[in-house]
């Protein structure tokens, strides 16, 4: 707590959130909900002591699910409205040009914001403390609950704060749904899928203090009874379990510093000049986000080409969004165009982002391509040649689709980003309705004319659905190339016209 004593950002939320106002009111609510839950939850069941244990254990879960509810959901609409209620006094850009430096304010504002959420969680600990000891659980348990919910809340929190310092005004609500999507996302439990990881969000922690063994069954001296407690604690990493606690831990906490370090390298800049990752940091950012899902996925689960493709789904996903990051607007491109000391290539800003994104998904599509060539035993549809045709397409979509909305953020007008986006989306929408109809996705003689429209068709491309039309196919391959080709074209000629003004105010000089 030391660092925070010395900054001025922490020390203007804590005089704003443990007001006596706020913390009286706080404190009376939480020892009210307290005697409520606990007499419900306890009262009556006095008739065995196993019976006894039983609601203990059930009370305790439910002081975690209530305590990640307030730190994490609360906290992270605090840090959420953190910079955006800042933005809309207009008193962000003081922020900005104070002599605090990005990480105190940034630090700052991470923990001051949600800090009445933690108080509240505090004042929620003694009726946690009197269910676990009314439940026998074990403290180390108990402990593990606590550090898991404290580092998924902070990782989530590091989430709304990116979220907050990149919305735009009247995006608020927008933001809101987005984190809270996430949140659920997190908390889905997708073990019994393809990849054998347990959910990462600040609910897990319920699962922890209630536990009676870090293994993933039960031991033989637990009584039948209590088997419920056993919840599945081990996840599988390159086939070999390993427990959940340190895979929360450790996957937690390195997203939360690659949010950190989008958090931080913008939160000092100007609005408009804002550029979320480098080049190596989007790299790593993705390469890290498919080694986890190769590493976590369940070999056998199915075909080495569904696998494949099950991949290449998300890989899409994360391949928009941290594109999307990688876009930049037109007055960012024209503070490069125009820096005195180290001018941007004019053939460099023309194709942005096209090298770094198909650098990013070509590398990623070939791990993904050697961890099933390895991990499976030849099967009548996986051919190792046409799997690496359908990354190289898969990147050729994926460029395509970025470029476009590239080129249209640098035109003229307001939103041109949504308004890419919104095209985008009505194109693939009444194009995957069209396609489902003809069965262009099921059967493989109408899979080569599907693959015309949207590519994601070549994700089943084997050496059967090649036969039966290779022509359709490499027109689908040559069509992609020659819409990476056309924006290329296009974007060139909108930084050829963000480029004049200089020229112009150079001459004259």
């Amino acid at each position: 707590m030391i660092p925070f004593l010395s900054n001025p950002e922490f020390l203007r939320y804590a005089r704003s959130q443990l007001r006596t106002n706020k913390v009286v009111p706080a404190v009376v609510l939480c020892l009210a909900l307290s005697v409520t839950i606990g007499f419900f939850a306890l009262h009556g069941k006095k008739t065995s002591t196993e019976d006894l244990r039983m609601a203990g254990s059930h009370l305790l879960e439910t002081c975690f699910i209530l305590q990640a509810l307030i730190l994490a959901v609360g906290g992270g609409i605090a840090c959420l409205n953190s910079i955006y209620s800042e933005k809309e006094h207009n008193t962000f850009d003081y922020q900005r040009i104070t002599r605090l430096s990005s990480v105190e304010l940034t630090m700052g504002k991470l923990f001051g914001a949600p800090l009445l959420m933690y108080f509240i969680c505090l004042c929620l600990t003694p009726l946690t403390m009197y269910a676990a000891t009314v439940a026998h659980a074990r403290s180390s348990f108990v402990l593990a609950a606590y550090i898991a919910l404290l580092v998924a809340s902070i990782a989530f929190h590091t989430l709304t704060l990116l979220l907050s310092l990149l919305a735009v005004k009247g995006s608020q609500v927008s933001g809101i749904i987005l984190a809270l999507l996430v949140l659920w996302l997190a908390s889905a439990d997708i073990s019994h899928g393809f990849l054998q990881i347990h959910p990462l969000g600040p609910f897990e922690a319920a699962k922890f203090a209630t536990a009676r063994s870090w293994e993933r069954f039960a031991p033989a001296n637990v009584p039948v009874d209590f088997r419920y407690w056993a919840v599945p604690l081990t996840d599988l990493f390159f086939g070999r379990p390993v427990y959940h606690f340190g895979v929360l831990l450790a996957v937690d906490l390195v997203l939360a510093g690659w949010f950190l370090v989008a958090v931080l390298r913008n939160i000092k800049r100007d609005p408009k000049q804002y550029e979320i990752y480098s080049p190596l940091q989007f790299l790593g950012l993705a390469l890290f986000l498919n080694f986890l899902i190769a590493s976590f996925y369940k070999a056998y689960w199915a075909t080495p080409l569904d696998a494949q493709s099950e991949f290449l789904t998300f890989d899409l996903i994360i391949f928009f969004f941290l594109g999307v990051a990688l876009l930049r607007n037109r007055e960012r491109i024209r503070s490069l165009l125009h820096n005195p000391e180290h001018p941007a290539s004019t053939l460099w800003t023309s194709v942005w982002p096209a090298p770094v994104l198909a650098l990013g998904t070509l590398l990623a599509g070939f791990t993904i391509v050697a961890r099933l060539n390895y991990s499976h035993n030849p099967s009548g549809n996986w051919s190792l040649g046409f799997a690496i045709l359908r990354c190289i397409v898969f990147t050729l979509w994926i460029v395509s689709n970025l470029q476009f909305m590239q080129c249209m953020n640098l035109r003229r007008g307001k939103h041109q980003l949504v308004m890419a986006v919104l095209y985008l989306s009505i194109y693939y929408i009444c194009a995957s309705f069209f396609l489902s109809a003809f069965n262009s996705y099921s059967d493989p003689h109408n899979m080569p004319i599907g693959s015309l429209f949207v590519p994601s068709a070549l994700f089943l491309l084997d050496p059967e659905t090649w036969k039966q039309g290779p022509v359709l196919w490499t027109i689908g391959f040559v069509v992609q190339l020659a819409l990476v080709t056309t924006f290329f074209y296009l974007q060139r000629l909108q930084v050829r016209r963000l480029q004049r003004p200089s020229i112009s105010i150079h001459s004259a000089s």
